[in-house]
C-alpha cells in the first residue's frame, strides 16, 4: 500500500462496477472476517487466586484473556480478536481504478486527435470541466422565473381588486385615494405573463422539463482543456439533484465506455429524451422562446454537441 491514489466517486455505476470487478476477480466478497491471535510471555506477579481476568471492555471487542501467576515466573498472555471488514462502493471501485490503472487498461483521452482512433467500446478516462446540460438548467430557471412571474403577477391582481374596492366604498376619502392610486409598477409585465402563460410554447416547455426530469438516462456534458466534449449518459439511479450539485462548474475525471465518436458534420441533440427534442425543427422555436419571458433576458444556449465530441456511458465521475 506504498504507491496508492485514492479517488473519490462523486458519482457511481454500481451494477457496471460490480461486473468487471466480479470477471476480473472471479467474484466479489463484500465483507470478510479474519481472526487475529497473540501470545506473549511477560513477568508475573504473585496472585492469590492464580488467575487474573482483564476488564469487562475486552469481551465486549471481542476479547478473550488472562493471565495466570505462579509466584514469580513468566506468565502467558493470550488474545484473540475477531475483525470484520466490509467493503463500500466507493472502496470497490478503488480496487478496480487501481488494477486498470496499474495494468494500462485504460485509454487517457487527452486531446482531439487520439478521437480518429477511438471506437466503441473503448475503455477511455479523460478530465475536464463538468457542464451539465444547458438545457436542462435552462429549464429550471425558467421554472423559477415563472414562479417569481407568478408572484409579481398576484401582487398586481391583489393591488386591483383593493382599488376596485375602494370605489365601491361608501367612504368618500376612500373612493377619491382610489382615482388617485397610480398603476401598479409591473401591471404591463403581468399583462404579458398572463399570455405567455396560456401561450403554446408555455405548454411545450413545461412537458419538455416534465419528460426530461422523468427520464431514466440525464446527458451531461464534460469539456477537456483541449476542447474535445463528452457526452456523458448517466443513469437516473445513481444521478440525482445533490450529485448534480457536487458536480457543478467542477474538474473531474471520467472512467467509462465509448458507445459513440461524433464525427466531423454530426451532433448529439442534448434535447433527445424528450419528444420536443426528437422534433429537431420545432426544438430551436421552443428554446429561443425561453429567451423571451417577460421581465427577464436569459442567454439561451444551442442544446447541440458538435465535433469534437464523444459520448461515453461512465462507470464513474470522480475527484
Amino acid at each position: 500500500m506504498a504507491d496508492y491514489e485514492l479517488a473519490h466517486p462523486l458519482y457511481l455505476d454500481v451494477q457496471m462496477m460490480v461486473s468487471f470487478l466480479a470477471y476480473l476477480e472471479g467474484g466479489v466478497h463484500l465483507s470478510s472476517e479474519q481472526t487475529v491471535q497473540k501470545e506473549k510471555l511477560r513477568s508475573g506477579k504473585p496472585n492469590r487466586e492464580g488467575e487474573m481476568k482483564l476488564p469487562s471492555l475486552g469481551a465486549l471487542l471481542g476479547l478473550e484473556s488472562s493471565l495466570s501467576t505462579e509466584g514469580g515466573h513468566p506468565v502467558a498472555e493470550t488474545a484473540e480478536t475477531k475483525v470484520a471488514r466490509h467493503h463500500t462502493a466507493a472502496s470497490l471501485f478503488n480496487g478496480l481504478y487501481a488494477f486498470l490503472h496499474q495494468d494500462d487498461a485504460i485509454l487517457a483521452l487527452e486531446n482531439r486527435d487520439q478521437l480518429a482512433a477511438v471506437t466503441p467500446g473503448t475503455f477511455v478516462k479523460l478530465s475536464g470541466r463538468y457542464t451539465g446540460n444547458p438545457l436542462e438548467e435552462m429549464l429550471a430557471i425558467f421554472t423559477q422565473a415563472m414562479s417569481y412571474m407568478g408572484d409579481i403577477s398576484q401582487s398586481v391582481e391583489e393591488k386591483r381588486s383593493q382599488k376596485s374596492a375602494s370605489r365601491r366604498s361608501g367612504n368618500p376619502q376612500n373612493r377619491e385615494q382610489a382615482g388617485q392610486n397610480e398603476a401598479h409598477p409591473y401591471a404591463e409585465m403581468a399583462e404579458q405573463f398572463r399570455q405567455f402563460e396560456q401561450s403554446i410554447e408555455m405548454r411545450f416547455m413545461r412537458k419538455m422539463k416534465e419528460e426530461l426530469e422523468s427520464s431514466p438516462i440525464h446527458d451531461v456534458v464534460l469539456e477537456t482543456a483541449s476542447g474535445v466534449r463528452a457526452v456523458l449518459t448517466v443513469s437516473s439511479e445513481y444521478y440525482d439533484a445533490a450529485v448534480a450539485e457536487k458536480l457543478s462548474s467542477g474538474d473531474f475525471i471520467v472512467l467509462g465506455k465509448v458507445t459513440r465518436v461524433v464525427r466531423e458534420g454530426e451532433s448529439i441533440n442534448l434535447s433527445r429524451r424528450s419528444v420536443v427534442g426528437k422534433m429537431e425543427d420545432m426544438s430551436g422555436s421552443v428554446t429561443d422562446a425561453m429567451t423571451n419571458i417577460p421581465g427577464f433576458n436569459l442567454q439561451s444556449n444551442e442544446p447541440f454537441v458538435r465535433h469534437p465530441a464523444v459520448q461515453i456511458l461512465p462507470m464513474a465521475i470522480f475527484v
